[in-house]
């Protein structure tokens, strides 16, 4: 690891292919694949990430960041762009303008850009089927697309919704709104109103293996070997791989403490017997976060676990205790495998009190990325 670096994270690539084969096994030949990219590709590193799926030959990205976009292309990445609802109608123009593909929401914001731009610009029309967020309600959709239709400059290339689903009660409710939404593409098909890609299904419904009639999916979580399942056991997801292996950091400070002695830190006034502690520069600033009430964290050190004493702007103290010659510079796993111990992204999730993406997401872009191969583990 970069001496520099207080956090390194271990990309699995060939993981990450893995996944996109089990995605389109699931969804059949006949779908595109749409992958989403957003929010730094899942905490991922969108650039990275971005390269090896253009390498996969994915049909499309999708992001709700225009600096994410712009960064892709500043990159060489040349597939298509699909950006989420992400702004203003201004914004969304200078978007189309950029070569982008703007999701419209909306009749005013599709107005707009068709009076904006010189050339026909293509863009994507978002369906609100249910979930209730962004997007024409289903009920008054159809006078709405064909308003759309009418106006000059646009290409309607595609139409999409979004059903997410985290719970087993939720499953019927999202069967039921695929099959309006199919209905409903149906109908403005027969009606003369063609479309290039169509697109419901997300991780959830792919994993859940619901069916629908659209031609594409928009795949998340899967991409990164998460389940965006809230409840055990009800879905198998056994075959996802987790995309990042390993975080490590280092031991910058060790200090011996003998017995009596006031620590402030982790609360060890009075100590019981003789304590050695280690410091790591990684803290709140990366994203690291203190356990919640009445639950522990631990990090490996020369394979073995050593609880997390405290949390700070920049520091995480740890106990080193029955961990024999520890020395500044030596590794210290975060996330990941060291001998015969591992710290999962759930262990880290149920510290902090929140689920495994969201652990994933406060660190995300704080740590330097390298690329390893399974083999490399």
């Amino acid at each position: 690891m970069n001496q520099s670096t207080a956090v390194c994270a271990d990309i699995d690539f060939e993981a990450l292919a893995s996944n996109v084969g089990l995605i389109r096994q699931i969804a059949g030949c006949d779908k595109q694949l749409i992958a989403s990219i957003k929010a730094n590709a899942y905490g991922h590193s969108v650039v990275p990430i971005a390269q090896a799926l253009q390498d996969l030959q994915v049909d499309a990205l999708a992001t709700g960041s225009l600096e994410e976009a712009q960064l892709l292309r500043q990159h060489g990445i040349v597939l298509p762009i699909l950006l989420f609802a992400f702004a203003d109608t201004e914004l969304t123009i200078g978007a189309a303008t950029e070569g982008f593909i703007p999701t419209v929401t909306h009749f005013q914001m599709a107005k707009a850009i068709s009076g904006s731009v010189k050339s026909t610009t293509p863009v994507y029309l978002k369906i609100d089927a249910g979930l209730g967020r962004l997007g024409e309600p289903l009920d008054s959709a159809r006078k709405w697309v064909e308003r759309i239709f009418q106006l000059p400059n646009l290409e309607i290339e595609g139409i999409y919704t979004h059903l997410p689903f985290s719970d087993a009660k939720q499953r019927d409710w999202a069967t039921q709104r695929l099959q309006a939404f199919d209905r409903f593409v149906e109908e403005l098909k027969n009606a003369g109103y063609q479309f290039s890609v169509t697109q419901a299904m997300a991780s959830c419904c792919l994993l859940a293996r619901l069916k629908d009639h659209c031609n594409a999916v928009c795949v998340g979580h899967a991409l990164y070997g998460l389940s965006p399942f809230s409840w055990p056991g009800s879905i198998d997801v056994s075959q996802l791989r987790p995309v990042i292996k390993n975080l490590k950091s280092r031991i910058i400070h060790t200090s011996r403490h003998a017995e009596g002695s006031d620590i402030a830190v982790g609360g060890l006034y009075g100590l019981k017997r003789p304590r050695t502690i280690g410091v790591l520069p990684t803290g709140m600033a990366h994203g690291l976060c203190k356990p919640v009430e009445g639950r522990d964290m631990t990090v490996l050190i020369r394979g073995k676990r050593a609880k997390v004493l405290s949390v700070s702007l920049e520091h995480t103290t740890v106990d080193l205790d029955g961990i024999e010659e520890v020395t500044p510079g030596d590794p210290v796993t975060l996330l990941g495998l060291d001998g015969d111990e591992e710290i999962s992204l759930s262990s880290i999730a149920d510290a902090w009190g929140v689920q495994p993406l969201e652990a994933l997401m406060r660190m995300s872009g704080r740590f330097s990325v390298r690329s390893m191969n399974t083999s490399d583990a």
